[in-house]
């Protein structure tokens, strides 16, 4: 089982460990302790992330808009 410190997921991540912090805070991201110290299962943190993906793809901002042909009169 790979697992990340703040720091090594936040580099995974590319986000700031500040942010990172804010994500637990608010128990937006997967994270054990062991002792006062957090750890992210790498695994976990993946299948997060897809979570994440998901979630994005169900709002509306994907939608494919077609446009209409123009027709050319000859």
């Amino acid at each position: 089982m790979e697992t990340f410190t703040i720091k090594e997921v936040a580099d995974y991540l590319k986000v700031s460990q500040s942010g990172i912090r804010n994500l637990v805070r608010g128990r937006a991201i997967p994270f054990f302790r062991l002792g006062n110290r957090l750890y992210f299962k790498k695994s976990s943190i993946d299948l997060w992330i897809n979570n994440q993906e998901i979630g994005n793809m169900r709002d509306n901002d994907f939608e494919v808009k077609i446009k209409p042909l123009k027709r050319e009169v000859i």
